[in-house]
């Protein structure tokens, strides 16, 4: 009976502690901009602010400057806040690695159709992989590094942000049918991929 109430108290807290720790999460992000823009508003705003405003201005702003970023100048004019961190001593630090991390989630350093199949050779095994660099040349320390028929290949680490890079010849690879992002994902997660991803991931190869 006790065996039996823990497993099933195990499995409602796995369904439960990911939504509590998500609204929480949002909870505390929406109250630290309210802290934050509220006095500058009111100050502003007078009688016309009111609670919530600051919230809805961020969200507003968010989408403006996502939309505004396809064009060159407004580009640039966006990332003037970071390139002034990254001029700044423990900031830059900081910052760059949120960066890096950010853009490696959303697959922005790698390109697209470069995910790739690793075959371990000797043995029955592969790992998934991104390519970073496909070809040798003088553009960065791997580059020059690689032999002709050499590739670099990013793995990256389950459950967590990390991997390796493991120069590898392409006869070893085989491209795969995923955009980077798809398979960072997938390999983040442990494999594992609910039925709503892969009806977005179907969706998003149609």
């Amino acid at each position: 009976m006790m065996r039996n109430f823990s497993a099933a108290f195990f499995r409602g807290l796995m369904v439960l502690l990911p939504v509590v720790i998500s609204i929480q999460i949002t909870i505390w992000v929406f109250r630290t901009m309210e802290t934050w823009m509220a006095p500058p508003l009111k100050a502003v705003l007078g009688g016309i602010y009111f609670p919530g405003m600051a919230i809805i201005l961020v969200v507003v702003l968010t989408a403006v400057i996502g939309y505004s970023s396809r064009w060159p100048a407004a580009d640039f004019f966006w990332g003037l806040p970071g390139r002034l961190l990254e001029r700044l001593p423990v900031l830059k630090q900081i910052y760059g690695a949120l960066k890096e991390v950010m853009d490696i989630m959303g697959g922005k350093k790698f390109e697209e159709e470069s995910v790739v199949m690793v075959e371990l050779p000797g043995t029955d095994s592969s790992l998934i992989g991104i390519v970073t660099v496909n070809k040798k040349g003088n553009g960065n320390t791997i580059a020059s590094e690689l032999k002709d028929d050499q590739i670099a290949v990013f793995l990256p680490m389950s459950y967590q942000v990390g991997g390796y890079t493991l120069i590898v010849p392409k006869k070893y690879t085989r491209p795969l049918d995923l955009s980077p992002a798809d398979a960072l994902q997938l390999v983040l997660s442990g494999g594992v991929l609910s039925e709503d991803d892969e009806k977005r991931s179907s969706r998003n190869k149609d």
